[in-house]
């Protein structure tokens, strides 16, 4: 299994309370079909999660897990794979004119399972527990952009946000849990804490501490009853044995890098669903030497990269090529930027045009310096050893910059002295990656002051530029300043965007139906997967 080594940026005692016809109120709720009862179907969709440190969702700090019960929790608000959100708990909103707070309807026909009715003080609620969660918790970085949650209704809640950022709404995509159930418990390891009891379309039928958990179709929910009515979870130990479990036939799906599709397409078990993730590949340049602050030096490099070759030969056409550091599936994507298709012969003219030339017809660029010295056109490029794709794409790119006149050393590191050396600058280019938060926000990578800008880079314009686009209200000025944002970077570029990568969901024969998952949700559309156990 090919492992993609990215930097990180950027998720029971059986309840006796629970939420009735508002938060406050209690009833009782039982997640077992009873003492001693097993579920005596044996074929039924089976899916795979870590052992939960808890099954809250606000309280849990585990991606498999965050998975599931997202199975059976709903989020405050969906968002389609362009990043638009759309109705879920909450049915409408009102952005305040400052930016700085929305004003939330919530649907009124969502029910708890244990037939109470979802109301504001839950919302309310599920914000202080994520105020209350450990460090790690899937949802935490919510309070990087949320400052308040207040109730003005039995179904309005108010959010503040810290400042008028143009995506806070991103922000808001956790799940919203009971306040009469959970009742302040904020204990991962607490009973109640062990016995999800949500609003989504399955619930929890039983669980076998470590060994498996079956869901059941929910009858408390509002939207459209799933087609499959019963899952098993299986407890798996890590993703070699989910990996193991999949290619035995012990599960019917499978969340992976789409490039190993070859895989099982070979064996002929399984059908893949691609989806575009946040994992963003990119040609970095150290602005803390001299080299590559002449941009006729970066445009070169970006004219001699082969990016539709490498798609072929490296991503296996598994990912999106990208001219921007957006996603090319977002809605604030900007196709008409300038472009630096491969073009070897751009390249030269560039160096030229910059003063580097081959005066002794040796096949390598040097240039006359001020200071009547000749310096040659040398460039390291780090890379991690680990990380195959990365390798490949440093040594294309290095014969492609060898082949105009550059004489290029490529620095494979261990990941740890890698990351170590991109921090603290010791590097020319560096192939390099990142798994992009869900709320965009492009200031941290370019941004003079940027969190994120190990490369060291600094524009004016382009800091006014994240700045309008940060701060942007409304869907209209921020598509527009996004726009002029991308134009200049692909113009200055600090980076040289090379791709979004792609995952997949691998499903058995067993499973057909409409499998559309997105990056924020894997089981997105769940409801009309359909399961047929086969011979």
């Amino acid at each position: 299994m090919k492992k993609r080594i990215l930097f990180l940026l950027l998720t029971l005692c059986l309840g006796l309370s629970a939420c009735g016809q508002g938060g406050s109120q209690q009833d009782d709720f039982t997640a077992t079909g009873g003492e001693g009862t097993e579920m005596e179907k044996e074929d039924m969709l089976t899916l795979s999660m870590r052992v939960p440190e808890t099954m809250n969702p606000l309280l849990n700090r585990e991606e498999t897990v965050d998975r599931i019960l997202k199975l059976i929790y709903l989020p405050l608000l969906e968002f389609d794979e362009t990043g638009k959100a759309y109705p879920a708990v909450a049915e409408s909103w009102e952005m305040g004119a400052d930016g700085k707070t929305v004003t939330m309807q919530l649907n009124r026909n969502i029910m708890w399972q244990n037939g109470g009715k979802l109301t504001a003080e839950d919302v309310v609620y599920s914000f202080r527990t994520i105020q209350n969660a450990p460090e790690g918790s899937v949802y935490k970085k919510v309070l990087n952009y949320v400052a308040d949650c207040t109730k003005t209704g039995d179904y309005t809640v108010i959010f503040t946000f810290h400042e008028n950022f143009s995506d806070n709404l991103s922000a808001l995509r956790f799940p919203v849990i009971s306040a009469g159930y959970y009742d302040g418990n904020n204990d991962p390891a607490a009973n109640v804490n062990q016995t999800p009891m949500g609003n989504g379309i399955y619930g929890m039928y039983s669980y076998k501490k470590a060994a498996e958990l079956i869901l059941t179709a929910s009858e408390t929910y509002h939207g459209e009853k799933p087609l499959i009515s019963d899952i098993r979870v299986k407890i798996t130990a890590g993703e070699d044995t989910d990996i193991n479990a999949f290619e035995r036939g012990m599960t019917d799906v499978l969340v992976t890098d789409a490039m190993e599709a070859g895989r099982y397409a070979d064996e002929g078990i399984s059908g893949m669903y691609q989806f575009t993730s946040n994992a963003f590949d990119f040609i970095g340049f150290n602005f803390h030497r001299e080299l590559f602050q002449d941009k006729a030096l970066r445009q070169a490099v970006a004219y001699a990269l082969p990016k539709e070759s490498l798609m072929d030969s490296v991503y296996l056409n598994y990912g999106v090529m990208t001219n921007t550091p957006i996603n090319p599936k977002s809605w604030l994507y900007e196709e008409n930027v300038a472009l630096y298709d491969h073009n070897p012969s751009m390249a030269s003219t560039f160096l030229k045009n910059s003063g580097w030339l081959d005066e002794d017809g040796n096949g390598k660029l040097e240039k006359k310096m001020e200071n009547g010295q000749t310096k040659q056109l040398k460039a390291t490029i780090l890379v991690n050893s680990e990380n195959t794709g990365r390798r490949q794409i440093a040594a294309k790119l290095k014969e492609e910059l060898t082949a105009i006149g550059f004489e290029i050393t490529i620095d494979q590191q261990p990941f740890a002295s890698y990351q170590q050396k991109f921090i603290d600058g010791e590097y020319d280019m560096i192939i390099g990656g990142w798994d992009c938060s869900e709320v965009t926000d492009l200031n941290q990578f370019f941004g003079t002051a940027g969190s994120l800008n190990y490369t060291g880079y600094t524009n004016e314009e382009v800091d006014r530029l994240l700045a309008a686009a940060r701060n942007a209200i409304g869907d209209g000025p921020t598509l527009l300043a996004y726009s002029s944002l991308q134009k200049k970077l692909a113009e200055e570029l600090p980076y040289i965007s090379i791709a979004y990568r792609n995952q997949a969901v691998f499903v058995s024969k067993n499973v057909s139906g409409e499998i559309s998952p997105t990056e924020f949700n894997v089981f997105h559309g769940i409801e009309k997967w359909t399961y047929e156990k086969g011979e």
